[in-house]
Formats: C-alpha cells, structure tokens, sequence
C-alpha cells in the first residue's frame, strides 16, 4: 500500500501542512541526533568534548596533528553541520 502525506493527513484529521511540517521537524531533529553522537564518539577517544578542545590538544602539543587529523575534520564537519540542522529547525519551527 502506497501511502502519500495527503493521504495521512486525511486519515489523521489534520491539514497536510502541519504533517509536512512535524515530518520535516521530525527529520532534522533525528538527523542531528545522529550527528552528534558521531560527533561526541569521536571527541571522546581524545577524552574532549569540543572541536575548540580537539584543537587545543594539538596546539598544546598533547596529540600528534597526524594521529587526529582525520577525526578533527569530521568533527569539524559535523560541528557545521549541526549549526546548519538548528537553523533549519528553527526556520520550520
């Protein structure tokens, strides 16, 4: 059975506006989940919490820019990422 956004909404008594905004809300804020648990999985292998604390374990010389590169930049990435899901999430609101 194929199921369209209309036909929900019908069956659930509900414009199929706000069913297209609650699943669009629902979307982003399970993307972000995701996101940032990836994000804090790899913050914690470096015992951090942050992007900005990643850093500062390179600039204090505590872990080798080599050995953290690759991680830092999928934080990096999934740090903007985040920023970009809030103001998408907001703008739905």
């Amino acid at each position: 059975m194929l199921l369209t956004m209309d036909a929900v909404a019908h069956q659930l008594a509900m414009p199929s506006k706000e069913l297209r905004r609650q699943a669009l809300q629902a979307f982003l804020r399970e993307q972000a989940r995701f996101d940032n648990v990836e994000r804090l999985r790899l913050c914690k292998k470096y015992g951090v919490s942050s992007l900005q604390e990643m850093d500062e374990l390179v600039a204090q010389g505590k872990v080798d820019e080599e050995i953290i590169l690759t991680d830092f930049q999928r934080v990096d990435f999934l740090t903007a990422k985040l920023r970009k899901l809030d103001e998408l999430m907001a703008a739905a609101g």
